[in-house]
């Protein structure tokens, strides 16, 4: 809840329609699986968790790295109008970790870095 908050404020009310349970069923089973569809696809599920939301998630939570989908962030990659759907997450996820692996940055960094330049420039 707290990283749902984060993210965006104005889903508390949605956020909090969820059970501990069903927290705690989304988030295994997103953290556990292999597949990149049902990872983000299951988080989704829960009230108040978008695209942008569950993707937060899986960049705090995930064994591997994920960047965040935020506006700021897409735009400083030329994505200036995102619909967001799988196959945006499956090609952004690939892109960011190709330029984590390629400048050293640790996602979180590259993360910050792409949501900064947006920031000062937008």
């Amino acid at each position: 809840m707290a990283l749902c908050y984060w993210k965006t404020p104005r889903t508390q009310p949605k956020v909090k329609q969820n059970t501990p349970n069903e927290i705690q069923v989304a988030t295994s089973l997103a953290l556990d699986t292999t597949d990149e569809r049902a990872k983000i696809g299951v988080l989704r599920l829960l009230h108040g968790v978008s695209w942008p939301t569950a993707s937060v998630i899986l960049h705090f939570c995930a064994r591997e790295p994920y960047p965040i989908l935020d506006a700021n962030a897409l735009w400083s990659v030329g994505i200036t109008k995102p619909i967001y759907s799988y196959e945006l997450w499956d090609v952004y996820t690939a892109f960011a970790r190709e330029l984590m692996r390629k400048s050293g940055l640790s996602m979180r960094d590259l993360d910050r870095a792409l949501w900064a330049y947006a920031a000062a420039r937008g």
